[in-house]
């Protein structure tokens, strides 16, 4: 009861004219709707935001649960941003994995607070952890070759060979090390996929992971995320990782 008491002290300081008992019933619903957002407040969780205007994500914390506002509080941005106040009217996705489970909340910007350097977000609807979408993914052989082009954002392209595929993304063998040029969800501009059946599908993308490897030959190995696929490009995709794992 720790949390519910902690909440409800928070709420009658705001509002002492509603009777104890009504404001227990309003509260007890609204806490267990919520508890998943509390939880990582108390527990300082970091969770992962993801802004329409930048190509990286961040990294915050949540430091208040204001229900009596409606109001969610997170704290600055890590790394930092230079103009916060340019957030504000943008809707931000916040993302935590828990084992195989994670929530994903879009909110709306609110507002900013210069003097605690917090930003005030609409509390989301659903905020339920969900399993992790879990995709086939086709490990390839050599008789089953499919190769990328990966643009990045600056540089020159990168020329790949698929080690593994799904419709979620796909792990690449890039020769060379490529570590300097990469970080966790550094933002693709352009994957271009040449499948099975000589079809080629784009979509953008991010790194989710990667590792270098000397032997048996100098290689960059780097997980993707596909973004923003057409409808089109990820039924192509689809057929083909399912003739592939018939052919498994």
């Amino acid at each position: 009861m720790g949390i519910f008491n902690r909440v409800l002290d928070h709420f009658i300081k705001k509002k002492t004219e509603t009777p104890v008992t009504t404001t227990n019933n309003r509260l007890l619903a609204q806490i267990n709707r919520y508890a998943s957002l509390i939880r990582l407040q108390d527990e300082r969780q970091l969770i992962e935001v993801i802004s329409p205007d930048h190509t990286d994500s961040f990294q915050s914390m949540i430091v208040g649960v204001d229900l009596y506002n409606q109001q969610l509080i997170i704290d600055e941005f890590s790394p930092k941003i230079q103009n916060p106040t340019a957030l504000i009217g943008q809707t931000l996705i916040l993302r935590h994995q828990h084992n195989q489970e994670m929530i994903k909340v879009t909110c709306d910007v609110l507002g900013w607070e210069q003097q605690s350097h917090c930003l005030l977000l609409t509390l989301p609807e659903d905020v339920n952890y969900q399993p992790r979408r879990h995709e086939l993914r086709i490990e390839l052989t050599g008789s089953a070759p499919l190769t990328a082009t990966i643009d990045p954002l600056y540089g020159a392209p990168w020329y790949a060979s698929i080690s593994n595929i799904s419709t979620g993304g796909m792990r690449i063998l890039v020769t060379g090390d490529l570590r300097n040029n990469l970080h966790k969800n550094k933002f693709l501009k352009k994957c271009n996929i040449t499948l099975a059946n000589d079809t080629e599908i784009s979509c953008k993308g991010r790194v989710k992971a990667f590792s270098y490897h000397g032997r048996p030959f100098r290689r960059t190995e780097i997980s993707i995320a596909f973004e923003s696929m057409s409808e089109e490009d990820y039924a192509e995709l689809q057929q083909v990782v399912e003739q592939l794992a018939i052919a498994a």
